[in-house]
């Protein structure tokens, strides 16, 4: 299994969903200032459960950049010792978008994030959808299937519209970094991953290899 190392820039924001992460399927770096000498309570609490695999790193030195150059080292070190460990940088800091950019188009899986993702709130028809399909049933129902798969086209029409705006990823990787980047905290990952094989089964994406192209009518 794929593990995420999420590196947290605790300088620029102080998540509150560690509990969304699985021990043992994730890793955690918080990178603290050279001045932040103390944590929340909280933070230490979340991160207990993830053991070695939790860890806080706080810099030397100071500086407008001096986090995010340690934040890129180890994502460098990571990314070389672990190959295929896909990154989170969790950070508001927007100076992170060209590194990003650049590693994605190298074929790692890496996103900035403002925070660690969050379920969205559901309509009422959309939250009994979702139990439906969480529910221990081997077999969801047809209503249930039908109601995800409207959501599902009505989220590929947005990416439609979007990617029509935009400089459309020329590979795969990419392309799959940016829909993370813009819907992951809204959508949840595997609704983001729906959509991409929804874009690939009407055609408006093909796939030949690592590379993608676009038909758009």
């Amino acid at each position: 299994m794929t593990r995420t190392c999420f590196l947290i820039d605790f300088e620029n924001v102080q998540p509150k969903a560690l509990e969304r992460l699985v021990p043992g399927s994730a890793q955690i770096k918080v990178f603290l200032g050279q001045h932040q000498t103390k944590v929340m309570l909280d933070l230490v609490r979340a991160l207990q459960p993830f053991g070695k695999d939790a860890d806080y790193i706080q810099i030397q030195g100071t500086g407008p950049d001096a986090v995010d150059f340690h934040i890129a080292f180890y994502i460098g070190e990571i990314a070389t010792r672990e190959p295929g460990t896909a990154f989170r940088i969790i950070s508001k800091d927007k100076g992170f978008d060209p590194l990003v950019k650049h590693l994605a188009q190298r074929g790692i899986d890496i996103v900035r994030l403002p925070e660690i993702p969050l379920p969205v709130a559901l309509s009422a028809p959309t939250l009994a959808v979702v139990k439906a399909v969480k529910a221990a049933a081997p077999s969801p129902t047809p209503a249930a299937k039908t109601a995800v798969a409207v959501t599902t086209k009505a989220r590929a029409k947005e990416v439609v519209a979007r990617l029509k705006k935009s400089t459309r990823p020329a590979k795969l990787v990419t392309l799959k970094s940016s829909l993370m980047s813009w819907y992951q905290t809204a959508w949840g990952e595997k609704s983001v991953t729906a959509v991409l094989q929804s874009l690939q089964d009407s055609k408006v994406v093909t796939v030949t290899g690592t590379k993608v192209t676009y038909n758009f009518g």
